[in-house]
């Protein structure tokens, strides 16, 4: 493939594959709802907020990857910090929802019985993954990529001193 055709394809392919990763959860709760015998809609707030905040995600990524393609020194880096992102993402979107919901699971029942919407809780923890997964790509990304040596711009040589008479 020619590195112009992978520039335009690289990134909108990139933010599918990043939505479809903050989207999976949401689609597993509702299939998993949906085999439960709980109803038809049950999980569809859940769905839709994750959407939103993957649509959003897709387009940051996307553009994210864009830059680092034309900024990057080496093009390994620039993968290598994207799928950084994505394991990120994936381990933030699906584990960290796993660890809240049991570990606080008498405190979201008592939230829940009261009217609380647990697709606040959702989506408060999808952005957290996303964050997370941004930090995670930029700070990779800046970390592999090679920076002007500090060392020779801090060593001046040192200036006599001026007699003033």
């Amino acid at each position: 493939m020619r590195r112009e055709l992978v520039d335009q394809v690289a990134p909108p392919l990139y933010g599918a594959v990043d939505l479809l990763v903050i989207v999976g959860p949401a689609l597993a709760v509702m299939v998993a709802a949906d085999r439960g015998g709980i109803g038809d809609t049950q999980g569809l707030d859940l769905v839709v907020a994750s959407l939103l905040i993957g649509c959003i995600h897709a387009v940051v990524a996307g553009r994210r990857l864009a830059s680092e393609e034309h900024v990057a020194v080496r093009r390994a880096d620039m993968w290598i910090a994207a799928m950084d992102a994505l394991v990120v993402l994936a381990l933030g979107a699906t584990l960290l929802i796993i660890v809240v919901l049991l570990g606080f699971s008498e405190e979201h029942a008592s939230l829940a019985d009261r009217g609380y919407p647990v697709v606040a809780l959702w989506a408060g923890l999808q952005v957290v993954a996303v964050v997370a997964a941004e930090v995670v790509s930029r700070f990779v990304f800046w970390w592999l990529e090679p920076h002007p040596r500090r060392a020779l711009s801090l060593r001046r040589p040192k200036q006599e001193p001026v007699e003033t008479a």
